[in-house]
């Protein structure tokens, strides 16, 4: 694995997702499910790059930032099938092995909802992507590309999930892709669970004994915790 992909367990993404485990590995892995006719295999919505380890998968950055893109479809009950037609044409149409992400498709969503109704064999993509939906999507993915900054070749490089005013970053270049704080190279999770451990013993004082030893500004450490919220309120 390269150094400067990130590395995100399923579980990981979820949490930055706000999703479910379960539906993150069938988004990006695929799954099989049992019929009265015999089992059927659902192929995974995004192409990943890792290997299985020990029986155990994981995500890139780029993958996790596509998977932001399923998750606006997800939010508007579209179909597995149409989501995947959805992928397949727009990867043919940017020539690319991760198209959901690219700054095209968050900047012009509809090319590849068109794309995809007009490449459906049947009439379910053209009833989910008509009227509502598809007026809808461009809305749903908006916030997200107000979160991302992309690089070469327009594909994502670093994200802020909270915002970009919120100072926690998600950059695969640093600390593996963990989320941390903006302009440091420090884990949000660290500051979090030190201000935690610090508590007891220090009180209203635990902030600034915490950015004292790890030599940030408090302000570092507030963004930590409120990061650490965010996460739970998954």
């Amino acid at each position: 694995m390269r150094f400067n992909t990130g590395f995100y367990t399923p579980a990981a993404a979820a949490a930055l997702l706000h999703e479910d485990t379960r539906t993150v590995r069938r988004w990006a892995f695929g799954y099989r499910r049992s019929r009265p006719a015999g089992a059927v295999q659902h192929p995974p919505l995004i192409r990943t790059e890792l290997p299985e380890i020990e029986g155990e998968r994981a995500l890139t950055f780029v993958e996790l930032v596509e998977l932001l893109y399923v998750r606006a479809f997800h939010e508007l009950g579209v179909s597995w099938k149409t989501i995947r037609d959805a992928a397949d044409t727009a990867a043919r149409l940017f020539d690319s092995e991760h198209p959901f992400a690219l700054r095209e498709v968050y900047l012009d969503p509809e090319s590849v909802l068109y794309g995809a109704v007009a490449e459906a064999d049947g009439t379910e993509a053209l009833v989910e992507l008509s009227g509502h939906g598809q007026q809808a999507f461009p809305q749903v993915v908006k916030p997200y590309l107000e979160q991302l900054e992309f690089g070469v070749g327009g594909l994502a490089a670093r994200w802020w999930p909270m915002g970009k005013d919120a100072g926690v970053l998600v950059d695969p270049r640093i600390a593996f892709g963990a989320p941390v704080l903006e302009g440091t190279r420090i884990p949000a999770s660290t500051l979090a669970e030190a201000l935690e451990a610090e508590r007891p013993a220090y009180g209203e004082r635990a902030l600034e004994r915490v950015a004292w030893m790890y030599e940030v500004e408090p302000r570092h450490v507030r963004n930590a915790l409120e990061f650490s919220r965010w996460l739970r309120r998954a």
